[in-house]
């Protein structure tokens, strides 16, 4: 590690090693996000997850990825640096993978994520700054630049992996879904390893971290930016929520997804595949924002960091709100076109690149030099936060009741004590019925396959308190009984039910950004580059 470079860049031009750290990050990128895009529905479609439970697992994985970033910064910055973090974790995140698509059982999910949660969320603050480190006083103006195109690289991954995995578990099962991005994290690892000789490698700051961090003005840095953080956290509540509870939405056979565009080409997507309109717009929104939409909005409104994350979490509550729209109808059994969807998309993604993009680079420039690595990671620490919230509110949401009997057969007949449900409202089996489903898989061959995860309230007969099980499609589900239902067994019913739970987000996301309008006004911080005394 001797030839290492640890000098400042002195270059005016874009640094060597920058390639690296892109090329790295889109494959690493397609890694994560091509097994994120299926995991709502592996959980659900093959694990046979109520969708309650697949949310709280879903977000507390992402709270455990943006959570680790804070003890990965504190391994770089202060004892072996930021490339041998980056370098060590992505092994650890590569097996991650490769357990994921050798076990597919509950075990396996939980020590599949257990690791990529160590391994992607570790390296995040470490590669944010390592791309920073490479500037220095006369190339500082590149950073802005740099940033964007580190998030295209992220969203073009995004892209392809969106598309190709959900693909690959629906026609060849998990293990080739999860195992494509297993190999994609080992490319990037490769890539990452081939630019240690381009990089420049900021060395860890040991005992003088400490009297960075517990010094003055580091403690005034980091009270600035945790005030800020409270408030970007719920907007990552919301938005995180674009691979769990939008992928159930999609799931509903009355979102069509049928795309025909202008007669020439023709598909119908798959309810994860969906979410590629987030990395697609997010690739159309970012030249579109430098170029167009940001100076225009500077002749109306100096347009500072704060004031950019401002506007974005008012347009995060409008794509919730869009959401709201669509799930009342979907579940009073109105067909919608899936292009409701794409606008939900489009609205949630400006308001990504409008919050996410700016608070990166503004967390970079805000937090001392020695420092770098350990803002990031309280920056990610406010995304594991908001997730924290989608997990608590998840389980806060479910009303559990005894269920009185079940009769089997071609219909499915439903008896609860103490409570009538709604026509159309989800009803959550946990494992362990006893029962089993009935259903025509390939070439018409009848798989039976247990009783769990979500289904819709039928047919309500309201003397009885009797009503039908059935699909999103609002077909009869067809059981049999292997064994008798256990004493006492409960399923669950939200207390946010269908729109609702959207509006509710949407309100705490206004609110939120109400508040935030006095903090983006005041905000007065300072500047740090490498290369430039703090």
């Amino acid at each position: 590690m001797s030839n290492q470079r640890i000098e400042t860049s002195t270059t005016n031009g874009m640094p060597s090693g920058v390639p690296f750290i892109v090329g790295n990050e889109a494959a690493e990128r397609f890694s994560f996000y091509g097994m994120r895009a299926i995991l709502a529905i592996f959980m659900t479609n093959y694990l046979y997850m109520t969708e309650s439970s697949a949310t709280e697992w879903g977000h507390t994985f992402n709270s455990a990825v943006y959570f680790t970033p804070i003890l990965g910064a504190f391994l770089a910055d202060i004892f072996i640096g930021k490339y041998r973090t980056i370098l060590l974790l992505s092994i650890l995140y590569c097996f991650g993978h490769l357990v994921l698509a050798l076990n597919e059982t509950k075990d396996g999910l939980f020590w599949g994520l257990t690791l990529i949660s160590i391994g992607a969320g570790g390296i995040k603050p470490c590669v944010s700054a390592h791309v920073g480190d490479q500037f220095g006083t006369k190339n500082k103006h590149l950073i802005e630049k740099v940033f964007s195109i580190f998030y295209f690289a992220v969203n073009f991954g995004s892209l392809f992996s969106t598309l190709l995995t959900p693909y690959l578990l629906e026609h060849y099962g998990p293990a080739y879904a999860f195992g494509l991005p297993g190999i994609l994290m080992f490319i990037a690892t490769y890539i990452f390893w081939l630019g240690r000789k381009k990089f420049v490698h900021v060395p860890p700051f040991g005992k003088a971290y400490f009297k960075t961090i517990f010094g003055k003005e580091g403690l005034a840095a980091i009270g600035r930016l945790l005030f800020i953080y409270a408030f970007i956290a719920i907007f990552w509540a919301l938005y995180d929520q674009h691979s769990s509870t939008w992928v159930y939405q999609s799931k509903s056979a009355f979102l069509n997804k049928d795309i025909n565009l202008f007669g020439w080409v023709e598909f119908t997507l798959l309810p994860s595949q969906i979410q590629v309109a987030n990395p697609l717009f997010v690739l159309i929104l970012i030249p579109l924002s430098a170029f167009v939409i940001y100076p225009a909005l500077n002749k109306i409104i100096p347009l500072k960091p704060l004031i950019k994350i401002l506007i974005g979490m008012f347009l995060c509550a409008a794509a919730f709100i869009i959401a709201a729209y669509i799930e009342k109808r979907i579940s009073t059994g109105i067909e919608t076109s899936v292009w409701w969807q794409f606008l939900a998309y489009f609205v949630l993604t400006m308001a990504e690149v409008m919050v996410s993009i700016t608070a990166l680079e503004f967390s970079y420039t805000q937090a001392p030099n020695q420092m770098k690595s350990t803002v990031m990671g309280i920056f990610m620490f406010s995304i594991s936060l908001g997730n924290i919230l989608v997990a608590v509110v998840s389980n806060y949401n479910n009303l559990h009741y005894e269920v009185a009997s079940i009769d089997t057969g071609a219909k499915t007949y439903i008896t609860i004590k103490d409570y009538t449900p709604v026509k159309g409202e989800k009803i959550e089996f946990e494992e362990g019925t006893g029962l089993f489903i009935l259903q025509k898989g390939a070439k018409n061959v009848v798989d039976t396959i247990p009783l769990g995860g979500t289904y819709l309230v039928g047919t309500i007969d309201a003397t009885s308190k009797q009503f039908t099980l059935e699909d999103n499609g609002w077909s009869a589900i067809e059981t049999i009984k292997k064994s008798d239902l256990p004493a006492g067994y409960k399923v669950a019913f939200h207390r946010f039910k269908h729109e609702t739970y959207f509006y509710m987000y949407a309100i705490l996301m206004f609110v939120t950004a109400v508040l935030f309008i006095g903090v983006a006004i005041k905000y007065k911080g300072k500047t740090y580059i490498q290369g430039e005394p703090n």
